[in-house]
């Protein structure tokens, strides 16, 4: 299987992740993250909202990263094709959570995803290209 079609599968299993996560009511929502949040408070005394948007940049760093490794060039073009398709995929889920009992749409969170997404996107780039040109002229 090639390096392609690998990440686009990772990409579709992702959004189907994402999608089934922002599915659940707020009870269950809540209910998952406090298991997550007792577990790391334990450890880490985090805060349940700081773990729910970490959880949110970090899944969105990796739908970002899959869906620029699903190219055939990794390319500045490419960049902003994936950046795109995270943007749209984050206003996608918060507008799906805000049918969602319990749960409801939130501009930052599009803004949280969308970071997590660019931040991947932006690093794997940069380690593909560190030995070509400087990418500013």
């Amino acid at each position: 299987m090639s390096r392609i079609k690998l990440f686009r599968i990772i990409s579709i299993a992702i959004m189907i992740l994402i999608f089934w996560f922002s599915h659940q009511n707020g009870e269950e929502s809540l209910k998952q993250s406090n298991f997550i949040l007792q577990y790391l408070k334990e450890f880490l005394d985090i805060f349940n909202l700081g773990i729910r948007k970490l959880a949110h940049f970090t899944i969105y760093l990796i739908l970002g990263s899959s869906y620029f490794l699903s190219f055939k060039s990794l390319d500045k073009k490419s960049v902003i094709i994936s950046i795109t398709l995270t943007f749209l995929y984050a206003c996608t889920d918060e507008f799906h959570q805000g049918f969602v009992p319990g749960r409801g749409p939130a501009l930052k969170d599009v803004f949280i995803d969308t970071l997590g997404g660019c931040l991947g996107i932006v690093l794997i780039f940069l380690f593909f290209n560190s030995n070509k040109k400087p990418i500013i002229k």
